[in-house]
């Protein structure tokens, strides 16, 4: 199956340039579209694997490049000056930025391909946006930002979006602490060597004593399987070098993960947990919290955090003030690491569909 891409271009002549499944396989009129955003150091071919098996679900999945990753337009020097003050009010509107553009996409990416509004009863049609581990940033800022949109363009995007994932969301994007100390991979003495530690241990394979117990004590951190290849050991140099941006690693996204954690707090509080503010934006809107199993206990202690939001109060993890306002949830895969749709694609797609229906 070839892969089919193209571009959309938002206000301010920016383009965001997508992958995607295409229509092969299903009714023009009836699918649902899937849209994906990459994480840290990952561009979007890394989910490729996953377009031969969307039609069996009636999915168009579609991949895109965030700003600064392939064809996408870099980020302006105006845009980065607020990504690199010191001032957080600055980085606030950084996000939002960003967020705002992700809206965009979405919207001219429906109105450009005619894509089918999502059908409530029949669970069909509409968007449904997945952001994968440092990716999931983005499509959590868009929903700090629905208030910014005009009329016309929250009505639209109603129409069309239904549900948010986040598959293994960055721990640093939550803005909540480690559930305890650890050495990290950053703490390595040059750039080459940081990235390549972070590509070996992101796509490891990890054992937990108890993932369910919701006790941090029980999970991996750090120390990956050493008897179960990581997701990137059947993949050439080649290979490797295509679906990653080593540069936007070191410079644009090393800069974002350095956003203050109360920012990052503050992004999530306004997304999940304003009831004032969800009840007039997208109030129907369903997110979900995933994690792989097999993935470091980073990520799976961020689906912990927030069923522990809903089984005693977001307050708990997020603050004062911070209340049940969204269709929230939490899910673990039974298996699979942070690149499961590498692994398994097929399996994968199937997982993430349940999630959602559920």
């Amino acid at each position: 199956m070839s892969t089919l891409a193209g571009t959309v271009k938002i206000a301010g002549d920016i383009e965001f340039f997508y992958e995607e499944s295409g229509l092969s396989g299903l009714d023009p009129t009836n699918y649902t579209t899937v849209v994906f955003i990459h994480g840290m150091g990952f561009n979007g071919a890394v989910l490729r694997k996953l377009f031969p098996f969307g039609a069996e679900h009636n999915y168009r999945v579609v991949s895109v490049y965030r700003r600064g990753y392939g064809s996408s337009t870099p980020w302006s020097e105006k845009e980065l000056e607020l990504l690199q003050s010191s001032d957080n009010n600055d980085h606030k509107e950084y996000l939002c930025l960003a967020g705002l553009q992700i809206v965009g996409f979405l919207l001219a990416f429906a109105a450009s391909q005619s894509i089918p509004k999502y059908a409530k009863e029949q669970k069909t049609g509409g968007i449904i946006l997945i952001g994968w581990s440092f990716g999931a940033v983005y499509p959590n800022a868009a929903l700090t930002t629905l208030d910014a949109l005009t009329t016309d363009e929250l009505r639209d995007l109603e129409s069309y979006l239904h549900t948010v994932v986040y598959y293994d969301m960055s721990l640093v994007a939550t803005g909540l602490p480690s559930p305890r100390p650890y050495q990290s991979y950053l703490f390595a003495p040059t750039v080459e060597e940081r990235w390549e530690i972070f590509k070996r241990w992101i796509s490891s394979f990890f054992a937990h004593p108890n993932v369910y117990s919701g006790d941090s004590s029980d999970l991996e951190l750090i120390r990956p399987r050493e008897d179960k290849p990581g997701s990137l050991r059947c993949l050439t140099d080649d290979e490797i070098v295509e679906i990653t941006a080593p540069q936007m690693y070191a410079t644009h996204d090393a800069a974002t993960l350095a956003i203050k954690p109360e920012v990052f707090v503050s992004v999530v509080r306004r997304a999940l947990f304003d009831k004032q503010y969800a009840s007039q934006y997208l109030p129907d809107l369903k997110v979900r919290f995933v994690c792989g199993t097999e993935s470091s206990g980073l990520f799976v202690h961020v689906v912990n955090e927030i069923r522990r939001c809903l089984d005693n109060g977001p307050s708990v993890v997020f603050g004062e003030g911070a209340e049940k306002a969204r269709d929230v949830s939490g899910a673990y895969l039974e298996r699979g690491n942070h690149f499961v749709f590498l692994d398994e694609p097929q399996w994968a797609l199937a997982q993430f569909k349940s999630v959602v229906e559920h």
